[in-house]
């Protein structure tokens, strides 16, 4: 079991990068986390003015989420046509039947859950997954249909994974040999769990206000670190061990190519915005009500129908006058904030999808551009790909279950800016000019994966469409010790030889016309 300090220990990349993942963290939720984070810089000697100036304006200032529309964009092409999954010999199985449909016991889809992942990978950098299961032991494989026991997923941010560590391997492989994550956070307590090859540890903590520190601490300014290599828990209210029956730890880290937030520099262009909306929007209030500028002696207001009463020997230079600033302030922080779009766009490579203010973009400037964010998709696709195969593998591990060869996860790898009536006319047309088997059938594939969302429904069309079919009839690929048997079967049923071939593109002709002259 693990001392206090051992419980309170982080990792040194925790403690470096902490401040930075809840100022990402921020900048893509908004609203009043960002708000909380006091991104809004104070004027000089703001404080000492009278009232809360400074509080007024986090008020009044509103922020353009460009952070969140930029990663929504990308999650949107990335998952515009559904991942093909050919779950083969494991389609039927209750069990994964249940994990595509809730693979987080929260009712999160499979798709959903993957959604959720890429959202935060742009945002953080990386992410950590565990596959888990209930430490139920019942009697019958049915007991645990019944009861639900099953693995499941669950995604952690990097700021609720405290500590790890990786041990070479003699082949030179670095295993996981220890994790140390917040599994659930409450107002009194954090639950923590520490993962080892052999054994699960699970610790109550109570609470010192650590949350408050980081809050506090910010990320602004200078870079760097917040914390220490502890953190402020207190003692420990209960704890409790348990086998792994695994004998590794059930997990791995999800990572971006440089594993780090690929929101950065947007979301200091972001805060570069603003503050400069913040100032923008007391320009315009000032400009709408300027400030009088008056004597004590001078019996003066300001507004619509004001009357100013003035000394009779009041000196012309002493006359009241209206204070107000020049409409070409406003004027320079709107080009200022338009300027900042601009390049938020060219960061994310969407000025062509975004609409944002200035000319249009050339036919080859907005095919450069989409070939650059083409790249960037198939990069997310690729590392998606990857973690929902590791997932998998975790899955059936847990379940016992031995997938075949033919199961198959596949995330689109080439993204454009054609709508779905587009690519059903274009597949429409493809298909009416094709002779091809082979390719009609592969048209029919991409019609499907356009036209049916659910993913149980899509993998069992695509199960079909994998079988040979002739006049409705659907031929299995044979085993080597019953395939000549089902040759000469079709040749006493009158296949003729183009027909086999078709059906069964693996035999050889001379095995053909050998099983004809028998």
């Amino acid at each position: 079991m693990l001392t206090d300090k051992q419980i309170k220990q982080v990792h040194p990349e925790y403690s470096e990068y902490a401040a930075d993942w809840d100022y990402y963290y921020r900048s893509y939720i908004g609203g009043n986390e960002y708000r909380e984070g006091a991104y809004l810089r104070k004027y000089l000697n703001e404080d000492s003015a009278p009232g809360d100036q400074y509080g007024q304006r986090l008020l009044n200032t509103a922020l353009q989420n460009h952070v969140k529309s930029i990663v929504h964009i990308y999650r949107s092409y990335l998952f515009r046509t559904s991942p093909t999954r050919t779950l083969s010999n494991t389609v039927a199985l209750p069990d994964v039947t249940q994990f595509m449909t809730d693979v987080d016991l929260n009712g999160t889809d499979l798709n959903a859950f993957m959604k959720k992942i890429q959202d935060s990978l742009m945002v953080y950098g990386s992410m950590w997954m565990v596959v888990d299961r209930p430490a139920y032991r019942t009697l019958t494989r049915a007991e645990e249909l019944n009861l639900g026991i099953r693995a499941y997923v669950n995604a952690y941010v990097p700021g609720n994974v405290l500590d790890w560590e990786y041990t070479p391997s003699i082949t030179g492989r670095q295993d996981l040999t220890f994790l140390k994550l917040i599994e659930h956070s409450g107002d009194e307590y954090d639950q923590i769990v520490a993962w080892y090859p052999d054994t699960v540890e699970r610790y109550w903590v109570e609470k010192k206000g650590y949350k408050q520190k980081i809050m506090s601490k910010g990320s602004i300014g200078a870079h760097e670190s917040a914390y220490n290599d502890e953190i402020e828990y207190g003692k420990v209210l209960k704890a409790e061990e348990y086998a792994n029956p695994l004998g590794y730890i059930p997990a791995f880290r999800c990572s971006t190519d440089d594993g780090h937030s690929q929101i950065a520099d947007i979301a200091d262009t972001q805060r570069q915005i603003y503050n400069r909306l913040s100032e923008l929007e007391q320009s315009i209030r000032i400009s709408g009500h300027p400030t009088l500028v008056k004597t004590a002696e001078t019996q003066a207001s300001a507004g619509a129908g004001a009357v100013i009463t003035v000394p009779e020997d009041l000196p012309g230079d002493k006359n009241p006058y209206l204070l107000q600033p020049s409409g070409s302030t406003i004027q320079n922080i709107l080009t200022s904030i338009e300027m900042d779009i601009t390049a938020i766009d060219k960061m994310a490579h969407v000025a062509g999808m975004r609409g944002t203010v200035g000319s249009p973009m050339s036919g080859v400037a907005l095919q450069t551009e989409m070939q650059m964010l083409n790249s960037r998709l198939s990069d997310f696709s690729e590392i998606l790909q990857e973690a929902e195969y590791k997932i998998w593998d975790l899955f059936f591990n847990w379940q016992n279950i031995q997938p075949d060869a033919e199961f198959q996860i596949e995330y689109e790898k080439t993204f454009d800016i054609r709508d779905k009536h587009s690519d059903l006319e274009l597949l429409r047309k493809a298909n009416e000019f094709s002779t091809v088997p082979a390719l009609q059938k592969e048209i029919q594939k991409q019609v499907a994966k356009l036209l049916v969302d659910d993913e149980l429904t899509l993998s069992q069309i695509l199960d079909s469409m994998n079988q040979p079919v002739i006049d409705g009839e659907v031929h299995s690929t044979q085993s080597p010790d019953t395939v000549l048997e089902h040759i000469a079967e079709m040749i006493t049923e009158g296949f003729t030889d183009q027909q086999i071939k078709e059906m069964h593109p693996e035999i050889a002709d001379v095995v053909i016309q050998r099983l004809r002259n028998q």
